[in-house]
């Protein structure tokens, strides 16, 4: 069984994952040695090309933590440019590696970077540059 991209300028009704049988002759005699299809294709047809919209799929996070504290002085919009976020990574893990990863909270929709660690918990320093809104325990996601 071979596997080969075939196209029909004349359409066809078969659908991809369909059984095609191509029946082709080669003739002993023949000096090119070709493969010959005796039989008639189709005449063209008028069609629409359909164009393919590729659903929107959420991006699930490579992990979830928490807002354990929020650092800093609120700016005159009551938001704060850095959060401390637990839960993320195990302390095994050299979050120093991971600076500049996106991090979500699902409840704002605001998003921050990791800007390091923070003790040796696990826990890290995530900065909000248009600041932050959400409260101490709000769920926080990092993105890929």
């Amino acid at each position: 069984a071979w596997k080969l991209r075939v196209v029909f300028p004349g359409g066809t009704e078969a659908r991809e994952g369909d059984a095609l049988i191509l029946k082709f002759k080669r003739y002993a005699h023949d000096p090119l040695k070709a493969m010959h299809q005796d039989l008639e294709l189709p005449k063209a047809r008028m069609a629409t090309r359909m164009e393919v919209t590729k659903k929107k799929r959420d991006k699930k996070p490579l992990a979830t933590g928490e807002i354990v504290t929020l650092k800093g002085e609120p700016t005159e919009a009551g938001k704060y440019e850095m959060a401390i976020v637990a839960g993320l990574f195990t302390p095994e893990v050299n979050i120093r590696d991971k600076v500049g990863s996106r991090v979500r909270i699902p409840s704002t929709q605001e998003e921050g970077k990791i800007a390091g660690p923070f003790g040796k918990a696990g826990k890290c320093k995530v900065s909000f540059e248009n600041g932050l809104t959400a409260q101490v325990g709000a769920k926080a996601e990092l993105l890929s």
